[in-house]
């Protein structure tokens, strides 16, 4: 039985917070609500979880993490949002109304606030429960909206949140006919991306499609403009600054100068970063990417991650830094499994770029596909190694969204790739000029040359050349640090035989992640927690590296 508690205070700041389940189409009426802004995203205190927070002239709307019924972390971060908040939004889509409407009421209910229930995906709904609706709402005043969150117009939009404002705590005898209101289930027919072999080899094939096309669109187009920038502006600089002290121009145009190093950063990284944003966020709009995530989950939880995982995954083969801050929306039982297997076996823009150009001055190009095979190997033997204990930690059934599929909206779409465009450039640019800066002094002083001697002992066991040192240290800045083994017109690269080079090419790119994605592991997860990923890849590259020395070698 519910009790009265004390009336609500309508004097405080509004602050209005969305709440709803995954694929509701919660984000999409925030940016609605919003004007279409992104808003600010925020860490929240204690959790790996963030929310966007856009303050408007009425009010500030919050867009709270989406609710599942797998991730206990999660839905207590939404329940601190909730005690912080004045109003609330729950956003239940009006296929699945009952079900996820009484998933929603326990978690507002006791906090006597004001709310609305918007109603989303009024184009899939029956025409006889959106009469039912609107005679609950005359007959009983109750606060429904029903809308198609991806059509709403400013003019609705206003409406919207004028509503929320008028309205007053819901009497008990209100809530306790909200959760008896039923209406027709509608369930997707389609069958695309089944949980079977079938599905599973679909998913795969949209996979590499929707993230395979875009990475090598923008790898050809970052060849194209780096010259450029040579040209125009990187040499130029430098010419500028000769006779100017060693170290000025060490950090401005060095191998990993401010300006150098960071045109080339943003020239590489950028490209990739907006063309797999596009390509997620039509993916997204259109409901595959849920369809695609539910289908894999049982196979990927098997290696201790879900379906969730694999977008940031994925976004890893453009730039781990952005995969990495993707992970936030990953389960909390998951994140650093999912972190880890990234920084070990997703290649950024700049490591594929830098081993195609290492296998294709060797005339070995062909060297690619078994390398990126073994990169896949290689993750899946380091996370069942080191995570087993997130299978028992996902022991629960898969939750499938059966969600819709339909056209992405232009609307929608550059909403969600503003989003990622405007988390690289101020949260992963600013991270990339701080190394920029750390890398150019310990080249100046030649720590480097140092750190090369760190691996003296494991290039002797698996008998390749001293002089590879050099390379797998500069690796550990940034992944195209290995380009150095081409130096010296080859001289390295012609001492090797077949499989020496893919094996070096391979600890390479496994041995560390760069430094940029270790320092925003460490922001994101705490120096412990980072150190601890870098240790188990240290380690689980070794095993590896050895294993493939013997195969290659005495068999």
């Amino acid at each position: 039985m519910l009790k009265e508690k004390k009336p609500f205070n309508s004097a405080i700041v509004e602050r209005v917070l969305l709440i709803g389940l995954e694929s509701s189409g919660k984000t999409t009426l925030f940016s609605h609500l919003t004007g279409n802004h992104v808003g600010d995203e925020i860490n929240v205190k204690g959790s790996t979880y963030s929310i966007r927070v856009q303050k408007m002239a009425d009010g500030e709307f919050v867009d709270s993490p989406g609710i599942r019924i797998d991730d206990s972390l999660s839905n207590h971060v939404v329940k601190k949002e909730i005690e912080r908040a004045s109003r609330f939004i729950l956003v239940v889509r009006g296929t699945q109304f009952y079900d996820e409407l009484n998933q929603l009421l326990p978690l507002v209910t006791d906090q006597r606030k004001p709310f609305v229930i918007l109603v989303s995906h009024a184009d899939k709904m029956q025409e006889s429960s959106k009469r039912l609706l609107r005679k609950f709402m005359l007959q009983h005043h109750l606060p429904f909206i029903v809308v198609d969150s991806r059509k709403v117009k400013e003019e609705q939009c206003a409406n919207i949140r004028s509503f929320i404002y008028e309205q007053e705590p819901l009497t008990l005898s209100q809530l306790d006919l909200l959760t008896k209101i039923h209406l027709d289930d509608v369930i997707p027919k389609e069958r695309i991306f089944s949980q079977n072999l079938f599905g599973y080899i679909q998913a795969l094939i949209f996979i590499l499609a929707i993230f395979l096309v875009p990475v090598v669109i923008a790898y050809q187009l970052s060849g194209i403009i780096q010259p450029l920038a040579d040209q125009f502006v990187i040499h130029p600089l430098s010419e500028s600054l000769n006779g100017q002290p060693s170290i000025l121009k060490e950090l401005l145009v060095g191998n990993y100068g401010l300006l150098s190093l960071g045109i080339y950063s943003f020239i590489w990284a950028f490209p990739v970063v907006v063309l797999i944003g596009f390509s997620t966020a039509v993916v997204d709009e259109s409901g595959l990417k849920d369809r695609i995530v539910d289908c894999l989950d049982p196979p990927l939880r098997k290696i201790g991650l879900n379906g969730q995982d694999l977008v940031p995954i994925l976004t890893g083969f453009g730039c781990n830094v952005v995969a990495v801050f993707q992970t936030r929306n990953c389960s909390y039982c998951t994140r650093t499994t999912c972190i880890s297997l990234i920084a070990f076996g997703s290649s950024c823009s700049y490591q594929i770029g830098a081993t195609l150009s290492l296998f294709s001055a060797a005339h070995h190009v062909w060297l690619f596909l078994p390398y990126i095979g073994l990169l896949f190997l290689g993750g899946i033997l380091h996370t069942r190694l080191w995570y087993a204990h997130g299978t028992t930690a996902l022991g629960g059934p898969t939750f499938i969204r059966r969600s819709f599929l339909q056209a992405p909206t232009l609307k929608g779409t550059i909403f969600r790739l503003k989003g990622v465009v405007k988390q690289f450039l101020l949260q992963a640019m600013p991270i990339f000029i701080l190394i920029c800066i750390f890398a150019s002094f310990l080249n100046f002083f030649n720590v480097i040359h140092f750190i090369a001697y760190l691996f003296y002992p494991l290039l002797a066991l698996l008998h390749l050349p001293l002089d590879a040192g050099v390379g797998l240290a500069f690796s550990m800045i940034r992944k195209d640090g290995m380009l150095v083994f081409n130096q010296g017109n080859g001289a390295l690269l012609a001492q090797l035989s077949v499989s020496q080079l893919f094996l070096l090419v391979f600890m390479a790119s496994t041995l560390s992640a760069c430094f940029v994605t270790i320092w925003t592991i460490g922001r994101e997860l705490g120096l412990k927690t980072a150190a601890g990923i870098v240790i188990r890849q240290l380690v689980t590259s070794i095993i590896c590296s050895i294993f493939l020395f013997v195969l290659l070698f005495f068999l």
